[in-house]
């Protein structure tokens, strides 16, 4: 068994604080990792069943801590890769010398290191039900995509979650105006076939055909693969008509342009992105042989141009509603703690630790 190392190093209150607000400043609003911290440093101070200058007491356990608190906040755990966490206490981040420090103050001043982190994130639910109230389906007609896009990328808060957003809002358009258009989508196979009287049971289960249903209709719909919160360019939806779709809230350009194609296996492919390189697109998926397989690039100015006229005048009913609707359920979705059982949840949580927030003031003052 290896021996566990423990930190000879120290770290002063104020540079180890400065990391904790940066791993703030660049998560996604579930503040997953921050609330990692916070666990580990509840242990600490009241299970005491945590040496934080050895981190192989706490590096890969607080990925399990983190999820049970997640699971009973948000009402589902995060799913993320073991280097991603392991990152968290990389030395120039918070290495244990880092925990040591955090842990003094917060033992020594009944949890505030903690209740400073629980505060952040009932900050950052404020935050997010501010957006959310913004979005109103019976007033349609009011509602301007740059405006709400805007709310994400000039509060530094949820800066990191605007992809999210705009993954958001693209699948809303998306899937509302397929719907809209009554789109159907139709699978069938030859009934006489050898294949399917050998293969009918495989038929059946797989593709929902047999030599009595040989046809089968159903409604186009575009699926949001989950709601990953690390970083990745794999696709962000899928049609059961065809086409995959990547969203990238980027200026499109030949490298990240060859980095999406590069991990994207499907036979046709749609990238949506703030706005691109026409010309240089065009000769960059020719030389990647894309061909066909490219269908198409839409932009920002293309989104705002299909919000305009969903949620215009002829269409601010009905398929503006609707898409609206959309949007909120999306968000909710992404958020979970935006709907007020789970706000009450988490109002009950810091109750049940005993978290006081008045005593935040001064260096452990809620960031503006």
């Amino acid at each position: 068994m290896a021996k566990r190392q423990r930190a000879t190093t120290t770290m002063s209150l104020s540079e180890a604080k400065a990391r904790l607000d940066d791993l703030v400043k660049r998560g996604r609003a579930h503040l997953y990792k921050p609330i990692a911290i916070a666990e580990i440093l509840f242990r600490n101070r009241v299970q005491k069943d945590v040496d934080l200058a050895t981190l192989q007491e706490y590096r890969r356990k607080s990925y399990e801590w983190c999820r049970q608190i997640a699971k009973e906040l948000y009402g589902r755990a995060p799913d993320l890769n073991s280097r991603y966490w392991d990152q968290m206490f990389d030395a120039g981040k918070l290495p244990p010398a880092a925990m040591v420090s955090l842990g003094d103050i917060n033992r020594r001043n009944g949890g505030i290191v903690e209740a400073y982190v629980y505060g952040i994130l009932l900050d950052r639910i404020a935050g997010i039900l501010r957006i959310i109230e913004s979005v109103h389906p019976d007033k349609a007609k009011e509602f301007d995509l740059s405006v709400f896009l805007s709310l994400f990328e000039e509060d530094k808060r949820f800066r990191r979650s605007v992809d999210k957003a705009y993954e958001i809002v693209v699948y809303a358009l998306f899937n509302t105006v397929t719907k809209h258009l009554d789109a159907k989508v139709t699978l069938c196979v030859d009934e006489n076939s050898d294949v399917l009287r050998d293969f009918e049971e495989f038929a059946r289960l797989v593709l929902g055909v047999d030599r009595n249903h040989p046809r089968i209709e159903q409604p186009a719909r575009l699926y949001r693969i989950g709601t990953a919160n690390a970083a990745d360019a794999g696709l962000d939806m899928w049609a059961n008509f065809g086409p995959a779709v990547q969203v990238k809230h980027v200026s499109l350009t030949p490298h990240n342009f060859e980095t999406i194609s590069d991990r994207s296996r499907a036979e046709k492919l749609i990238i949506v992105c703030k706005s691109m390189e026409a010309k240089t697109i065009s000769a960059v998926a020719h030389q990647l042989g894309l061909g066909d397989n490219l269908r198409g690039v839409i932009t920002e100015k293309d989104l705002s141009r299909w919000y305009g006229l969903a949620c215009g005048p002829k269409y601010c009913d009905s398929l503006g509603k609707d898409l609206l609707e959309s949007v909120l359920n999306e968000l909710s979705l992404e958020f979970p703690l935006t709907n007020n059982a789970q706000t009450e949840t988490v109002h009950r949580f810091l109750e049940r630790r005993g978290y006081d927030l008045t005593r935040l003031t001064g260096e452990w003052a809620i960031p503006e």
